[in-house]
């Protein structure tokens, strides 16, 4: 029998499913329709997942529960010299024994996610530069991966520390049309993130709407995000939705009343986005950052970079041992007054 142990989705999972599913026919064929006819919207724990073959016996006190923590002062600067003694970890409100505690001098593996589709050709140059400086900012043994996405997933080189290959991989990117979300962050989180160790984190620079996934929808990458060991997602949201307006507006067959119905299509499709976005960030104790123009996106690039160079990363052995589909919810608190911290909110038992 194998035990399966993996994050439980929070409430908003599945509000965020039937929003992006409901309708699915009609706004799925109007987005298509506007990318094809005008090229207007090619825009862009260990609790995790562990299984063990059917003849390895098994104990669920065996399995480590692994909680990736960000800490911070109520100005919001990082408190980045924690001890383990400081921490306290709860298991549906059942105190736990802190077996592993890693500091912030660990090194990270991160996969570094470009929308390379249409909606960003003019400014694919800025972002090249924007992905480069946040290269920079890595420390020299953060190992990286950088993909890029559009019609398909194209992996431009795999993990490595070597920045001369990582600043050459960036500099190949090419743009294409269309844009597969769906499918880039599922082949980085369980494809390739999940067969690594350490610290993880994927980074994706996108709008949030995919217009070409045709194998892996939205909760395929949430199950995918819930179920690997202690992957953080930082997803960097660009806006795009001016230049999206301003291009169906000056097409004919989209003024008038039907024209504005569109744009109300576009707001449930940005909404939605939105929501999943935010959802992938909060199933991994990561955290979405806006970059409503390309001004903003070195910026956004920085603070992520500074809060991987910040994380704790606790394990615990679950005093529960049932194996009874049970969701258990994790709390993480801080002994020191005045510091606040960010991790997973909790997983899921399977037999």
């Amino acid at each position: 029998m194998a035990v399966v142990l993996r994050v439980f989705r929070v409430r908003g999972a599945w509000r965020i499913q039937r929003v992006l599913r409901a309708g699915a026919g009609s706004l799925c064929v109007f987005m298509m329709a506007c990318w094809a006819a005008a090229a207007v919207l090619p825009i862009g724990m260990a609790g995790g997942f562990l299984a063990v073959g059917q003849d390895e016996p098994i104990k669920l006190k065996a399995t480590l529960v692994q909680v990736p923590v960000v800490a911070s002062d109520a100005g919001g600067r990082y408190v980045i010299d924690l001890k383990k003694g400081d921490f306290k970890l709860l298991e549906d409100g059942v105190v736990q024994q802190i077996e592993f505690f890693a500091a912030v001098d660990q090194p990270f593996t991160v996969a570094l996610l470009l929308d390379s589709s249409g909606s960003t050709m003019d400014q694919l140059n800025q972002i090249k530069a924007a992905a480069m400086a946040f290269l920079d900012n890595l420390r020299p043994q953060d190992r990286v991966l950088i993909m890029s996405f559009d019609d398909s997933v194209h992996v431009q080189c795999d993990f490595t520390s070597d920045r001369g290959v990582l600043r050459r991989a960036v500099e190949s990117i090419q743009p294409g049309e269309y844009t597969q979300v769906y499918e880039a962050i599922y082949t980085a989180v369980w494809e390739r993130l999940k067969k690594t160790t350490g610290r993880r984190a994927v980074i994706v620079f996108t709008d949030g709407i995919d217009t070409a996934s045709s194998e892996i929808d939205d909760d395929d990458t949430l199950n995918a995000v819930a179920e690997t060991e202690g992957v953080l997602v930082y997803p960097i949201r660009y806006s795009t939705r001016e230049d999206v307006e301003r291009r169906l507006r000056k097409r004919k067959d989209y003024q008038g009343e039907t024209g504005e119905e569109r744009i109300r299509a576009l707001d449930r499709a940005y909404r939605a986005a939105d929501e999943y976005l935010g959802e992938l960030a909060d199933l991994s104790g990561g955290i979405v950052e806006r970059a409503d123009t390309l001004k903003d996106l070195n910026g956004a690039f920085a603070r992520i970079a500074a809060e991987l160079r910040q994380q704790y990363l606790l394990g615990y052995y679950p005093t529960n041992t049932k194996e009874n589909d049970s969701e258990r919810k994790i709390s993480v608190q801080v002994a020191r007054q005045g510091v606040k911290v960010r991790s997973r909110p909790g997983y899921r038992v399977s037999q």
